[in-house]
């Protein structure tokens, strides 16, 4: 089977030597606009002291690394980290773990071998990410390639079929076909997350995205598409304000400016939009708060989770996605068991 590497993200679209002086435009002229997506309360923050277990790990007692969660994404923290090697072989496990650091920014080579799966973690410049597990005894294999930005692609190898998918967050892959991510991934992303499952943290997010929708407020999907229209309006004033009101809004505007990223863009647009994507990036772990700001507006995300909401909260979900000017979910009610269309295909 050829192996996959993760895909480059991000590099010639727009950000060369030319866009310097306009960035630094850019910058001056937005450095007064705070959005709430920046204001996370401290309170929130996922902690390696709430709801997570005890039990020594070799990430924990080698303390070479910290891993964050950021928009639902793994990378490392780069303040937190040691350069080195360490391993160990003992009772049927085998470790080891390597952390270099180029201008301060982390990357990490991690293996575990035990007597029934081989998992490898590869992070390079602390947020391209890559994961793989095999299972020795039935072959099946999985590869995670997170980007710094754009999708995220899980592919499953299994009797020698194999299939895709992608997805915006962690959280996406990992609803689509929970028990098979668990398997491969589970007890590794929970070690990472100091004792905090991706399960736990979905089950809090979707309480948090329906108290979202009830307070409202967040912009539609035209309001964000005319603004991104405006970054490329004829006046350095027009475009500067649309800039602004982007940041203002939000991490809500990040699904739709994930969708509007397309050739039609002129090059302008497209430095402007990195630059709010990048600065609506808080380097502060997750909370279920943050992550329904993030989501809220996300109808694929809707769908893959609406198994967890009730016929009342679907209800309020559609008039949400219906006001935002996406379609409602593909959801159906049925002697009380609602059911969840899903793709055809199925890694189960």
């Amino acid at each position: 089977m050829k192996s996959m590497e993760p895909e480059r993200f991000g590099e010639g679209e727009g950000s060369g030597m030319r866009w310097s002086f306009l960035l630094a435009v850019i910058g001056l002229s937005i450095t007064d606009v705070e959005s709430f997506a920046q204001r996370q309360p401290a309170d929130e923050r996922l902690s390696s002291t709430r709801a997570g277990s005890d039990d020594p790990t070799f990430f924990k007692t080698t303390g070479m690394v910290r891993f964050q969660l950021i928009q639902g994404r793994l990378c490392l923290n780069c303040p937190q980290h040691r350069k080195g090697t360490r391993s160990r072989d003992e009772s049927g496990i085998s470790e080891s773990i390597m952390v270099t650091s180029e201008q301060g920014v982390p990357s990490l080579h991690y293996v575990l071998q035990t007597s029934e799966q081989q998992l490898t973690l590869n992070v390079q410049h602390a947020g391209n990410v890559r994961l793989e597990s095999r299972f020795l005894k039935s072959g099946q294999r999985a590869i995670v390639e997170q980007p710094d930005f754009g999708m995220i692609r899980w592919s499953l190898w299994d009797n020698e079929q194999t299939e895709t998918r992608n997805g915006a967050t962690l959280l996406h892959l990992r609803e689509q076909e929970p028990e098979v991510f668990d398997r491969h991934f589970g007890p590794l992303i929970t070690c990472l997350l100091r004792g905090r499952s991706l399960d736990l943290l979905t089950a809090e997010t979707s309480l948090a995205m329906v108290k979202q929708v009830s307070r409202g407020g967040t912009p539609s999907a035209t309001d964000i598409k005319i603004m991104v229209e405006s970054l490329s309006a004829p006046t350095f004033v027009q475009r500067s304000c649309a800039h602004r009101q982007l940041l203002k809004w939000g991490t809500p505007v990040i699904p739709v400016l994930q969708t509007s990223w397309n050739d039609e863009l002129n090059a302008e647009q497209k430095v402007r939009i990195r630059d709010i994507r990048n600065r609506l990036r808080a380097f502060v772990d997750d909370t279920p708060a943050s992550l329904a700001k993030l989501l809220v507006n996300d109808r694929s995300y809707w769908e893959v989770t609406a198994h967890r909401f009730s016929e009342v909260q679907i209800i309020l979900a559609n008039r949400h996605l219906v006001l935002f000017g996406a379609s409602p979910l593909s959801v159906v009610s049925t002697t009380g068991h609602r059911v969840v269309t899903r793709p055809v295909n199925s890694f189960r």
